[in-house]
């Protein structure tokens, strides 16, 4: 089968199980990169040696980084497990290769004088300022603050929350608004021209289309680099409310569930970014910011 037939095959096998359009794109560009370092030969009929010599091609070719290689054996071997699902190959030649090693980096998060000035500077564009204050005040992820919708979110409950739907392997789960973020999104809501359509988006654009997550990631990129925060980009927002949540003492265990890490080590790690021992409260509520 054709290298062009075989991607297009993966790729919608993929958006099938839901995956985003940054996954899909960031697969398609690791399968078809590998099929590059040697054009002769079938991506079905490629050994662990061939694949092994197709990653040190990337490598040297794009001078990537240990990390970003790894990455890529993830997309390439999920590409082979989906030849193997359909009987396109006997067997995925990527079970034996090993990932390269390389030394993970302590998570960024903002100071509070950081944060505080990233608001300060988005304060001129409403909406701007809201994505920056939603995302600090509740931790969620870029993507899934392009999909909430006006219908998730429940303001008028005892307990304010928003509701995050599934989305790929990401489980649904409900996050708690605290008392700041919950009157700035009334507040909001109050001047949103689409408020009253369930189904909008609660960021969009103009026309009341969902706001695509390259444009969020770059207008917060543009308000960090105005603020003047070095080293900075918009998932040390999370990185954020996590550290600010472990400081005030939630446990791992509820702070796992509200940001949605399928595994609570994930959620330990954040542990060494404290400056202070780790002692849980016993209180679950969430701290703003």
């Amino acid at each position: 089968m054709e290298t062009e037939k075989l991607i297009s095959d993966f790729i919608n096998y993929l958006r099938r199980r839901g995956k985003a359009k940054s996954t899909l794109i960031a697969y398609q560009n690791d399968v078809t990169q590998l099929s590059e370092s040697n054009v002769n030969k079938s991506l079905v009929d490629f050994t662990e040696d061939d694949i092994k010599h197709g990653l040190n091609f990337l490598q040297t070719t794009y001078s990537l980084s240990p990390k970003t290689i790894s990455r890529k054996l993830n997309s390439i071997r999920t590409f082979y497990k989906f030849l193997e699902e359909k009987k396109y190959v006997n067997k995925n030649p990527t079970l034996n290769i090993s990932h390269p090693k390389f030394r993970i980096k302590k998570q960024r998060f903002l100071t509070k004088l950081e944060y505080l000035a990233l608001k300060e500077e988005s304060r001129e564009n409403p909406k701007i300022y809201m994505l920056i204050e939603f995302l600090l005040q509740t931790g969620v992820r870029i993507g899934e603050v392009s999909r909430i919708k006006i219908k998730d979110v429940f303001l008028d409950e005892p307990k304010p929350y928003v509701y995050i739907s599934e989305f790929g392997s990401n489980k649904e789960r409900t996050v708690p608004l605290n008392s700041k973020i919950a009157v700035e999104l009334r507040e909001y809501l109050n001047t949103y021209p689409f408020a009253k359509k369930p189904n909008a988006p609660l960021f969009s654009t103009k026309s009341g289309k969902n706001i695509e997550i390259r444009n969020i990631r770059s207008a917060i990129d543009r308000v960090i680099i105005r603020a003047k925060i070095k080293n900075a980009c918009i998932n040390d927002l999370r990185n954020t409310f996590i550290v600010n949540q472990l400081s005030y003492g939630i446990s791992i265990s509820k702070l796992a569930e509200i940001v949605g890490h399928k595994n609570i080590g994930t959620t330990t790690r954040y542990l060494e970014l404290l400056t202070k021992k780790y002692r849980a409260t016993g209180d679950d509520k969430v701290t703003e910011l």
